[in-house]
């Protein structure tokens, strides 16, 4: 059963790397690099890893199994809970930043540009949401679902903090 289970994530996450594959991407744009999948083993294991790739990072997911090593994947969710919460803490400081150089702007638009940034992050967050619950989905309830839930998370967030350190 473990095996047949394997093979439909294996496979169903090489079918979600092969599409993202053929998406053209802009340079230092496009966050659906950062939720790319490919198939990646180390030479200490048998097992596959998927791992995230991307321009500007190598993925929380990857990021997070070379961090484990040899370690059970167990490991692996606890790496990437401090991810998540590293940079949750960097989008939100970058945001505050972002909204008090705002705010010392003295224009009639202020207040307009203050209320679109808000617009944008909530919409942000929803598609965040959206589009990682789509990228677990896509393992067909394998294994490594939740891992791609939260690494998917880690990876827009990044690219989040840096739009609005930019």
């Amino acid at each position: 059963m473990r095996k047949t289970i394997f093979g439909v994530v294996v496979a169903t996450s090489f079918g979600i790397g092969t599409a993202f594959a053929q998406i053209p991407a802009k340079p230092d744009v496009n966050p659906i690099t950062n939720g790319a999948v490919n198939m990646a083993a180390t030479p200490t294991t048998t097992a596959a890893k998927i791992a995230v790739t991307s321009d500007a990072h190598a993925g929380a997911l990857n990021d997070c199994y070379n961090t484990i090593g040899d370690q059970p994947r167990t490991a692996l969710q606890p790496c990437l809970e401090n991810k998540t919460r590293e940079v949750t803490s960097q989008m939100n400081i970058a945001y505050k930043k972002l909204e008090a150089q705002t705010k010392e702007i003295d224009s009639s638009a202020t207040a307009k540009a203050l209320a679109s940034l808000l617009a944008s992050q909530k919409v942000f967050e929803k598609f965040k949401d959206a589009q990682c619950q789509w990228e677990a989905d896509s393992a067909m309830g394998g294994s490594g679902a939740g891992d791609i839930l939260s690494s998917c998370k880690v990876d827009l967030m990044r690219w989040r903090t840096e739009q609005l350190s930019d």
